[in-house]
């Protein structure tokens, strides 16, 4: 990985700008979590996605992290919200534990910008994603209003829509629900 998030910064992933720009149960609507789907939140950190997903559907959420601030953060708020089918995992994106076609839906949530292989991550997605599935990818785009020298660790979202058709996913998108961010949905 690239970088890892400092957990002491838990408050950002929570804030109310964040739940006002990208509110989770709209884009997991987007993402067609309901019924019974098996959920898969790569690189959960809080819970943002994984919670909300958790009551949405009866299947299992699996909350996948490597940070272990993150992953007793989420199973703390888990059964303070008596949710029993999230499961919290630790893991990571280059090497997803989940046999083949194992879940419905996959979040990868501004996540795949700090992998280190870009291209195996997103295999590693359409591997793991079932036949019919759907993938939401939220990524941050270069903000064109910023002064300073681009991130080198942002993906344009051609590039990131080129690597989900290559891994073999149907491409939607992108949208971009803000102005730094964009999101694709792919299905399998």
């Amino acid at each position: 990985m690239k970088e890892s998030f400092d957990p002491t910064l838990i408050d950002r992933l929570e804030s109310p700008e964040r739940k006002r720009e990208l509110p989770a149960p709209v884009l997991l609507e987007k993402l067609q979590v309901n019924g019974e789907v098996e959920v898969l939140d790569i690189g959960a950190g809080t819970g943002y996605f994984s919670i909300p997903a958790a009551s949405m559907t009866a299947g299992t959420v699996f909350a996948v992290d490597l940070e272990p601030a993150m992953l007793e953060f989420m199973e703390k708020r888990a059964a303070e919200e008596g949710l029993t089918n999230l499961r919290v995992m630790k893991g990571q994106l280059e090497q997803l534990p989940f046999e083949d076609e194992a879940v419905d839906r996959i979040i990868a949530s501004l996540v795949l910008h700090i992998t280190d292989n870009l291209e195996a991550s997103v295999g590693e997605i359409a591997r793991v994603l079932r036949p019919g599935g759907r993938c939401l990818c939220l990524e941050w785009q270069e903000d064109p209003m910023e002064q300073r020298v681009p991130r080198p660790n942002r993906v344009d979202p051609q590039v990131m829509q080129n690597l989900l058709e290559q891994a073999g996913l149907q491409v939607d998108g992108p949208e971009y629900p803000t102005e730094r961010h964009y999101l694709i949905l792919a299905r399998k």
